[in-house]
């Protein structure tokens, strides 16, 4: 059975809302779903490629923009995957690729 944890259980509105209201921070929030990440991606390797080091900097970036008043939007400081079809920076882009014979 895979582990479960409590806080990454709860919705994405309530995370928002806990680290507007400062109950927790984007960055342990990050670190929470980087070690459910960890613990269970080897069986299930659903994610390719993890970008740990990029996610708990954007994560500091949206604690400090929060401690400076600012709301990025209803979903600020929530960590969440992209399905690597969309290209996004640092990240090799799927899209595209022909399919590998196994």
């Amino acid at each position: 059975m895979l582990p479960i944890k409590p806080l990454i259980c709860n919705s994405a509105s309530d995370l928002a809302g806990a680290i507007q209201a400062k109950k927790i921070s984007s960055e342990s929030l990050t670190e929470a779903f980087l070690e459910q990440i960890e613990d269970v991606n080897p069986q299930l390797n659903a994610l390719v490629q993890v970008t740990a080091a990029a996610a708990l900097s954007r994560a500091r970036e949206a604690d400090a923009a929060l401690s400076r008043g600012e709301i990025w939007g209803p979903l600020h400081g929530v960590p969440f995957t992209v399905k690597d079809v969309i290209e996004t920076a640092g990240v090799i882009c799927a899209a595209g690729l022909a399919p590998v014979s196994v």
